[in-house]
This record gives C-alpha cells, sequence and structure tokens, in this order.
C-alpha cells in the first residue's frame, strides 16, 4: 500500500514538472519597457506626410494585436511628432505584435488623412522603419 502512495506521488510530481516545462516561453510580448525604436512614416498616395507645427503626425498603437476596428479608442500609448520632421519616433518598445493608427494633416490637400497597418517584430532593440498608408 505504501509503495502504490510513493508512485502516486511520484507520478503527480513528475506530470507537474512536465505542465510547467511545457509551458511556452513567450519572448516576444509586446509593450513599453523594451529597447526597440519604431520610426513611422505616413504616407499619403506614396507622398510623405511632413508634420505641421499646429497638427503634427499623431500614431496610436494597439499592443499584441493584429487588427484594430475600433482605433484610436482604447490605445495602449500614443505618440506625437515633431515638427518640422517627416516621421514620429515610437520608442521605448518590446518585441511582439503591435498595430498602428496613424493620422496626420496633408498640407497638399488641407485635409486630415488617416490609417493603419500591422507589424510584427522579434528584433529587440535598434530603430525599425514603418510606412503607415493613410488616406482621407
Amino acid at each position: 500500500m505504501k509503495l502504490a502512495k510513493y508512485f502516486s506521488l511520484l507520478f503527480i510530481s513528475a506530470a507537474s514538472i512536465l505542465v510547467v516545462s511545457c509551458k511556452k516561453d513567450n519572448k516576444c510580448e509586446a509593450g513599453s519597457g523594451g529597447s526597440l525604436t519604431f520610426v513611422a512614416q505616413l504616407k499619403h498616395h506614396g507622398s510623405v506626410i511632413i508634420n505641421d507645427s499646429i497638427r503634427p503626425d499623431t500614431v496610436w498603437i494597439k499592443y499584441n494585436a493584429q487588427d484594430w476596428s475600433g482605433a484610436p479608442a482604447g490605445s495602449d500609448a500614443m505618440f506625437i511628432g515633431e515638427y518640422p520632421e517627416d516621421h514620429v519616433h515610437i520608442a521605448g518598445l518590446k518585441c511582439g505584435d503591435y498595430y498602428f493608427y496613424a493620422s496626420g494633416w496633408d498640407a497638399s490637400i488641407s485635409e486630415v488623412v488617416r490609417g493603419g497597418r500591422a507589424y510584427s517584430t522579434e528584433q529587440t532593440s535598434g530603430e525599425i522603419p514603418i510606412d503607415i498608408a493613410v488616406t482621407e
């Protein structure tokens, strides 16, 4: 009887260790606190949108997402471009899945343009240039 208890305890211990050790180690959990910088350029019909002094380009981000039907509501972060740069620096992120939604002022048509895109990376540091297609 004692031997059966011993084997039962040994089996439960071994099964517990296997379950814990088989847990997927997801090293790419999107979010803030990392060393990754995205350099986002808003492009309207292929032309880069320059940050306006009154209406700068703005990028909202949703972490761990590949689509975002309600953008920009519920964003996890927001980054604003600096005049007169042609991009928005999005610094301090980790690797993972992101959805970027952007808005900017296209001076050539005097209208706000908006758009978004998904992006996934395993890169953990440095800069990643991304284009975000925007339209009226």
